[in-house]
């Protein structure tokens, strides 16, 4: 199939567009970013959008961005599935690994707008799919921790091994943040051609989150 990448800058998406990148079985013609309703940064994770636009250009992979608020962003993923269809995507790429909620919902829009979902990392142990992030060679820092369940310091961190392992010991953590503790901005790995060049700002807080600005 000729697929569309859900592409947030973070750890997850990328492991899973690396895996089907490596499968050979899909053509990946595209990464999609939902972004704020300015155009300027990512909904999710907050990362500024020259951001993407390296990592795009460090992977050749072109992207596309659909700005959306939240209330309308069903709405507008439909719309931008709708255009991309007419360029002959038949699927999309989605990192997601355990929220089931949140599976059905992919699911769901997916099948609404006549495509079809792909879920490499679907139910697989979150320890372990970190630990083949790290052994693939894939680089990667955070760049936003929740208030009132993550730590300010984590900012910043390398994600690798050490991390993760510390990540693992804490009660109500998931290593990979499946629920949302943290969120990563990857800027090297296999499927990069050159490592993605940034300038770490002043930490600051807003939405009950600490961020650290990557320029």
């Amino acid at each position: 199939m000729k697929l569309f990448s859900s592409f947030s800058g973070g750890k997850d998406c990328m492991l899973a567009l690396h895996r089907v990148l490596s499968g050979k079985e899909h053509q990946v013609a595209c990464l999609l970013n939902m972004c704020a309703e300015d155009g300027l940064r990512s909904l999710s994770h907050g990362l500024n959008r020259e951001l993407l636009e390296r990592q795009s250009q460090a992977m050749n992979i072109p992207m596309v961005f659909q700005p959306t608020g939240r209330a309308n962003y069903e709405t507008k993923l439909k719309e931008v599935i709708a255009r991309l269809k007419k360029d002959g995507i038949e699927g999309g790429i989605f990192g997601d690994i355990y929220l089931e909620a949140h599976q059905v919902w992919i699911e769901r829009v997916c099948r609404e707008s006549g495509i079809v979902p792909v879920f490499p990392l679907w139910n697989e142990n979150t320890r372990s799919l970190a630990n083949e992030f790290v052994s693939q060679g894939f680089k990667a820092l955070t760049v936003s921790v929740r208030q009132g369940v993550g730590k300010e310091e984590w900012l910043g961190q390398l994600l690798d091994n050490s991390f993760f392992s510390m990540l693992e010991e804490l009660e109500g953590i998931d290593p990979c943040g499946e629920n949302g503790e943290y969120h990563s901005f990857v800027f090297d790995g296999p499927i990069f051609e050159q490592p993605v060049s940034f300038t770490s700002g002043k930490p600051y807080t807003g939405d009950n989150h600490w961020f650290l600005p990557l320029v």
